[in-house]
């Protein structure tokens, strides 16, 4: 494979899990609120990984009911 061809394979895996990142970012915003209501980086830190948390618990609850 081409050096160029090659860049283009990259950036097009690159863009796709940005993509999905992105989406996943959006949900979490749209579903918990844009605002992180701590002070501090450690305490929203906390806070995102909560919200993350919650959200993963959901959709096994969701995915466990056919």
């Amino acid at each position: 494979m081409r050096g160029w061809a090659r860049n283009l394979l990259i950036k097009d895996r690159a863009y796709h899990q940005r993509s999905n990142a992105e989406s996943v970012f959006f949900g979490l915003r749209r579903r918990y609120g844009e605002t992180l209501w701590s002070r501090t980086w450690f305490g929203q830190f906390r806070e995102l990984v909560m919200k993350s948390a919650v959200r993963n618990i959901e959709r096994a609850i969701e995915d466990s009911h056919p």
